[in-house]
């Protein structure tokens, strides 16, 4: 009945999409949220590069250039989105790490508790003149 044709997505925002799944997979990437503004940063200390995506807003620079495009709420939240989901993982198998510390942690006290105290037997070597 409907014959609803997809959008072309726009080269800038093709390329943009790129460029935060690529960053976002990176864990190299420092990745920040600012809850109060719901800003999302993808810090790239190596290159200087610096992106936020806030609401309806893309922000790319570096030491040298600025690049700020609006663009509409759905596109920067399924950014965010994005940004999030790889945030998740990291923060998965941190706690995975973190987790298996304190089994360790109580694997090696348990083994000290149970270890039977042996009785200290001093042994004198006394020679005889």
């Amino acid at each position: 009945m409907f014959n609803f044709k997809k959008k072309k997505i726009a080269e800038d925002a093709q390329l943009i999409i790129d460029i935060v799944n690529n960053y976002a997979s990176n864990s190299s990437i420092k990745k920040m949220i600012s809850p109060i503004s719901d800003e999302y940063f993808l810090l790239d200390k190596k290159n200087r590069i610096s992106i936020c995506i806030g609401d309806s807003v893309v922000t790319f620079s570096n030491h040298v250039y600025l690049y700020k495009k609006s663009f509409n709420l759905s596109f920067t939240d399924s950014l965010k989105k994005t940004i999030k989901l790889k945030m998740e993982e990291e923060m998965q198998i941190l706690k995975k790490s973190l987790f298996k510390n304190e089994i360790n942690l109580l694997d090696k006290i348990n083994g000290l508790s149970i270890q039977k105290e042996k009785p200290l037997i001093i042994r004198h070597n006394f020679k005889s003149s």
